[in-house]
């Protein structure tokens, strides 16, 4: 595992060496990233689908029958692995249900039910009492987690491509992902890293977003903050959607559930406007961190269709040091009593219906022409 990753510049090295011409870009601190075909016990390495400062995400298959699922793969310290353990052990705890048997078979024939966060699977192939896996590779030991495939790319990259997004999608989107993130928050947890690249976002077939939050942050304890948590979401942190209290007081009582609103209507502000709030990008964190803290100007969304829309509002509450809102669960209600709630996805018929319905008609065609043909012959011996 030669290769390393900057999440900056998304520069790739073949031979373990990063170098950038801008003078902050992070090059030389890339994370080493796993290749196509490596494998992680039975899991092989198909795709790199993202990194971020604390984990990197894959596309991989497993077993004989190739079964395609989403692997976390944590970076190599002590602090990056402890918050993936956590978070593995969330998602484990809060997994839907697996049918068995009978059950399993009758759940086949119903559409598939999308989750606003990643599945939980088993890390290895047999059963295990943890929620995370540990293996060593090329002598580097490594914490994993394993998760059903989450369709869709992270919003940050869905901003580049539609940089104005029509604001109803933008709005049911973040209502979403404030529902997602309410596992953490009901616990007493601060999320702490809700960026672009937490989330990520699919297009139904009626062409609506539907995002799935892919990583739960530090998880840090509210009523008992650890400082030593805290400091380790610190300095991973992206200052860029960080709350400003937190970047300046630097203690663990400033991350409330109101830092995590201003993270979130941060992606909400990027979302409308079109561009981040704070440009990150080949910049370097202390002075990313130095504008955030600085920055005492409103963040405006130019667009005209939006100047009497009470959205621009909930950016500016979300946004604001003193008036905030006091969750992300009050930010997405806020949300939702202007814009309703999105439209009901219509979940694709498995094809198993089809198949089902194929049987029962050949059926009734076998039958209709076997009670002809006993007809036929019937009236046929009536006339002899």
């Amino acid at each position: 595992m030669n290769k390393r990753f900057c999440e900056r510049c998304e520069r790739v090295t073949e031979d373990g060496h990063l170098w950038c011409q801008e003078p902050d870009c992070p090059a030389e601190q890339g994370y080493p990233v796993f290749s196509y075909g490596d494998y992680l016990g039975d899991l092989k390495i198909t795709k790199l689908i993202a990194v971020t400062r604390t984990a990197a995400l894959y596309k991989a298959s497993r077993g004989v029958k190739e079964e395609e699922v989403l692997v976390k793969v944590a970076h190599s310290n002590p602090e990056c692995e402890d918050r993936l353990k956590r978070e593995a052990g969330l998602l484990h705890d809060i997994a839907p249900p697996r049918p068995k048997g009978f059950a399993k078979f009758l759940a086949s024939f119903r559409p598939t039910k999308r989750y606003p966060f990643p599945v939980s699977l088993p890390p290895y192939p047999t059963p295990s009492k943890r929620p995370f896996g540990e293996i060593s590779f090329r002598g580097v030991p490594r914490v994993y987690a394993v998760y059903e495939p989450v369709p869709g790319n992270p919003l940050s990259e869905m901003v580049l491509e539609n940089p104005q997004a029509w604001h109803y999608e933008v709005a049911w989107a973040t209502a979403a992902v404030a529902e997602a993130l309410q596992p953490v928050m009901q616990t007493g947890l601060t999320h702490l890293s809700i960026t672009p690249d937490a989330v990520f976002v699919d297009i139904d077939k009626d062409g609506h977003w539907r995002p799935a939050v892919v990583d739960f942050g530090w998880m840090l304890d509210r009523n008992a903050p650890d400082p030593a948590t805290f400091n380790a979401a610190l300095a991973t942190a992206e200052p860029a959607y960080t709350a400003p209290e937190v970047l300046a007081n630097r203690v663990p009582q400033a991350a409330t559930p109101a830092a995590d609103v201003y993270s979130l209507g941060l992606i909400l502000y990027e979302l409308l406007a079109g561009q981040p709030a704070y440009e990150a990008r080949l910049r370097g964190d202390a002075g990313v961190l130095a504008r955030v803290v600085g920055n005492r100007q409103p963040l405006l969304v130019r667009r005209p269709e939006l100047e009497g829309a009470g959205v621009v509002a909930i950016v500016d509450r979300a946004l604001s040091l003193r008036e905030r809102y006091a969750s992300v669960g009050d930010l997405g209600k806020a949300i939702t009593a202007i814009y309703a709630t999105p439209p009901a996805e219509r979940r694709p018929v498995p094809k198993r219906w089809y198949v089902l319905i194929g049987v029962i008609v050949a059926l009734l065609i076998g039958v209709i022409l076997g009670l002809g043909f006993v007809l036929i012959n019937a009236l046929g011996a009536g006339a002899r």
